[in-house]
């Protein structure tokens, strides 16, 4: 069961960070302005980004338990802490900007901040449970 956790966890982590690069991908390309890839951020952002990214959350802290790592373990919090930014960045800066492409609009400068933010949060993260410093 563990090896199985193991494997999945880092399967998800991999396929986050791939979502972030499409994510990224989308909102340098036409996710800018084009209400029909802006749909198509839309879900990969709060489906891809979002949700496989609180699921990966929480098997992470079964694996944390399951292996028996001391609470101490400061790359492991500074794992689970750096998951917050990533929520604040969807919600504040890009959701609604891909809500007001949805409606018609056109993103400004906020939706690529955000978008790049992630991917760098996501990165760190990813470096530091393959790394598993200390």
């Amino acid at each position: 069961m563990l090896i199985g956790l193991l494997h999945t966890h880092r399967t998800l982590a991999y396929l986050l960070f791939l979502v972030a690069l499409i994510n990224l991908v989308l909102a340098l390309s036409k996710g800018r302005n084009d209400p029909g890839f802006a749909r198509g951020l839309h879900l990969s952002h709060k489906l891809g980004i979002l949700m496989l990214g609180r699921l990966n959350l929480v098997l992470g802290a079964a694996l944390w338990y399951l292996k028996g790592w001391p609470i101490t373990t400061w790359w492991l919090w500074v794992s689970f802490l750096l998951w917050g930014p990533v929520e604040v960045l969807g919600k504040r800066l890009v959701a609604p900007e891909v809500s007001h492409v949805q409606d018609g609009g056109q993103a400004s400068g906020r939706l690529i901040a955000g978008v790049v933010a992630e991917l760098l949060i996501v990165a760190v993260i990813f470096g530091l449970m393959s790394a598993r410093p200390g």
